[in-house]
């Protein structure tokens, strides 16, 4: 089952959730298409050790999107995308647990 964020795991101030395996999947079919990122993102759940429908931390959504990057092309595009988005949620999460907005 595909992960999804609970109304607590938004950001207040910046409405930002964090991002999920089907986040990443809707990204990878925008530029392959439904079959061809399925196939992708299989690879790379089997790579990262991680069963596909079962990223549900960042931790192991970090560890599949890292497993994509090692695909190259468009592929490591969309990773550094994810990257991207998991690295900015963990930094506002945490700046927003400090009480800095």
């Amino acid at each position: 089952m595909l992960s999804s964020p609970s109304a607590q795991a938004v950001l207040p101030g910046y409405k930002l959730a964090p991002p999920t395996e089907a986040d990443a999947n809707a990204a990878l079919q925008r530029v392959f298409g439904a079959e061809r990122a399925a196939e992708r993102w299989a690879l790379a759940c089997r790579t990262a050790g991680i069963a596909a429908g079962r990223a549900g931390t960042a931790d192991q959504l970090g560890r599949v999107v890292e497993a994509l990057a090692q695909q190259g092309g468009a592929t490591a595009v969309v990773a550094r995308s994810l990257e991207i988005r998991l690295r900015t949620y963990a930094r506002l999460a945490a700046r927003t647990a400090g009480g800095a907005q």
